[in-house]
């Protein structure tokens, strides 16, 4: 390859990948044409990107790079893609579980990238089973607020209750 394609592939992956802070690495062989038209319609639909990388090139921006560990390059061998989003790793391992759960395809994750952290294929897997934000956010309200909604049934039984005491202790005086 000439040294000119080669500086101008290497400039692109760099462009590409700066802002990243975490993706999905996967081996892609395998998929047909069709499958590949259509991983790439539903990673799209869900804000992810698939680029497939040359290895020799990527490991050498990768390395380069500071804010990225070492084995991260381990991970470049034979036909390589990854997923990005704006939304980072997770967003990515979600869409790309999704799609492995709908189409029961034979691809292997080989492992990511979160937040200056390499992850293997089974951290990425249980990375894809965390809910997303909204999820999140509604389970934290719901525990500060299921303690709120016994308060009023706790208040009746405990004015009850007290009704009791007072009305046990008035039948105990009154009979002696």
């Amino acid at each position: 390859m000439a040294r000119e394609l080669k500086d101008i592939i290497t400039k692109d992956i760099e462009t590409r990948f700066a802002g990243m802070d975490g993706c999905v690495v996967f081996d892609y062989q395998g998929l047909s044409a069709e499958d590949t038209f259509q991983l790439r319609r539903n990673l799209r639909q869900d804000g992810v990107r698939m680029n497939v990388v040359q290895n020799r090139l990527s490991k050498r921006v990768f390395a380069e790079r500071e804010d990225i560990p070492g084995e991260f390059t381990d991970l470049f061998s034979g036909p390589t893609a990854l997923l990005t989003s704006e939304e980072g790793a997770l967003r990515a391992s979600k869409s790309i579980a999704n799609w492995l759960k709908e189409t029961k395809d034979s691809i292997e994750i080989r492992g990511g990238l979160f937040e200056g952290k390499v992850l293997s294929k089974e951290d990425v897997t249980e990375m894809a089973k965390i809910p997303d934000k909204d999820t999140l956010l509604a389970q934290t309200v719901g525990m500060f607020l299921s303690p709120v909604q016994f308060l009023p049934s706790a208040a009746k039984s405990l004015v009850s209750h007290l009704a009791g005491c007072a009305k046990a202790r008035h039948d105990e005086l009154s009979d002696s």
